[in-house]
Parts: structure tokens; sequence; C-alpha cells
């Protein structure tokens, strides 16, 4: 009897297009949260190799994500005039 594959497996680390997917913001802004430090990745290197692949860690986007949970709405400048709740 053959093993069926385990779909339910969540992996720790994640491509930035996956990461993107994951999480439901652009590609663009992973790219920006690891610049700033904001979540941890790695870029994965074969010995010798100049290129490699970058994988961001799930666990530290989730908390990332889950810092902002509680926090209120934010006052953004672009709403100042517009007479919504932001201003």
């Amino acid at each position: 009897m053959q093993a069926k594959p385990n779909n339910d497996i969540v992996a720790r680390w994640l491509g930035i297009k996956q990461a993107s997917i994951y999480s439901g913001v652009s590609a663009r802004l992973i790219d920006n949260w690891i610049r700033d430090g904001l979540i941890r990745s790695s870029n994965v290197l074969a010995p010798g190799a100049t290129r490699g692949r970058r994988l961001i860690d799930r666990e530290s986007l989730d908390s990332f994500i889950e810092s902002g949970v509680s926090n209120g709405p934010t006052k953004l400048g672009m709403n100042k005039n517009k007479g919504g709740a932001n201003s």
C-alpha cells in the first residue's frame, strides 16, 4: 500500500511569493519588511554559489503581523482633510 502525501504540512520557511500569498500583502512590502529588519529571512546559498534563494521565517512574519492586532486605527496624513474617523 502506497502512503498518501500529507497536505497538512505548513512550511516554516516561505519564498517571497509564498509569504506574500500567505500574508495577503505584496511581495514588495515583504521585501521592505526584510530590509527594515521587521521580519527574519535567510538567503540560502549552495557552496560556491553567488545567488541563492531568499526564505522568510513564517513564525517571524506571523509575529510581526500579530503585533498590530490590538492597535487602533492610525491617523493617516492622506485622510486629514476628508472628514472621516481618522481626521
